[in-house]
């Protein structure tokens, strides 16, 4: 069936963010995306396929980062840049669900303009950095100087699902399609730093918005302890999923409970 997928650039002075939209359902969705390897350009069918939980139900929007980018950025940056881009795109408000460092990006969104934000989904993610998230970006940020990105792309699969819950394994002999562009390796390099820019931990219970917390118990590139950490600054309970990893977010079950959520 159609997902009526859009793709398309928002312009803006000195930069540009491209965008793409897809789904059956007439409420709007916003999806962060966590950091990435390439851009969002060509990979439009994969967030068909991972999303069509939510796509059945939502018209979900997708933001990616801007280009050219700062060499110094901040998740604090991100989440204006997403703000922008949420508002050029003629959106009032929405329910939000931030993977990995999209739920670093989705914190400050939620903090510094709770009147967009209807409803808030942190998957896999953290108000802070810990020494497992700071050993791992130390040693992507290594091995895309010595090896590449082809090298990293590798690893970043391997850390993020468990064996036997690799995305490879799709029904139909579906195949993931590749990313049209990948991003530069500093480029990379300066937004993988960015996630060690997260610092909302004090700031926690000013978010009043419905929150849902969600974690891989397998997770060994945020730790299943940074979800209940989150959680508890929330002033909830974090759900982890024990057999699932940092790609849980991608689970049926784990998309079932967070559409239930949403539709509450």
């Amino acid at each position: 069936m159609s997902y009526n997928v859009k793709e398309g650039t928002l312009q803006f002075e000195g930069y540009t963010m491209d965008y793409a939209v897809f789904g059956k359902g007439t409420r709007p969705l916003l999806l962060i995306r966590g950091l990435n390897i390439t851009r969002l350009q060509g990979t439009v069918p994969n967030l068909v396929r991972r999303y069509r939980t939510y796509a059945d139900n939502f018209r979900i929007y997708v933001i990616d980062r801007r280009e050219p980018l700062p060499e110094v950025i901040t998740d604090e940056f991100l989440a204006e840049d997403v703000y922008e881009g949420f508002r050029a795109l003629g959106l009032e408000s929405a329910p939000v669900i931030g993977n990995s460092q999209g739920g670093m990006i989705a914190q400050y969104l939620t903090l510094n303009h709770p009147e967009i934000v209807e409803k808030l989904v942190l998957n896999v993610t953290t108000s802070t950095p810990n020494p497992v998230l700071k050993k791992n970006v130390e040693n992507w940020e290594k091995m895309t100087r010595e090896k590449g990105l082809g090298y990293v792309s590798d690893s970043f699969m391997a850390m993020t699902y468990p064996p036997g819950k690799e995305p490879g394994l799709l029904p139909e002999g579906e195949v993931f399609a590749v990313g049209t562009k990948s991003h530069p390796e500093e480029e990379f390099i300066a937004l993988a730093r960015a996630c060690l820019t997260c610092n909302t931990k004090d700031r926690l219970s000013e978010i009043k918005c419905p929150v849902l917390v969600l974690g891989g118990g397998k997770d060994i590139i945020m730790s299943p302890e940074a979800s209940v950490e989150l959680a508890e600054g929330l002033g909830t309970e974090a759900v982890i999923f024990e057999e699932l990893g940092h790609g849980a977010y991608e689970d049926p079950e784990y998309q079932k409970l967070v559409l239930d959520f949403l539709n509450k």
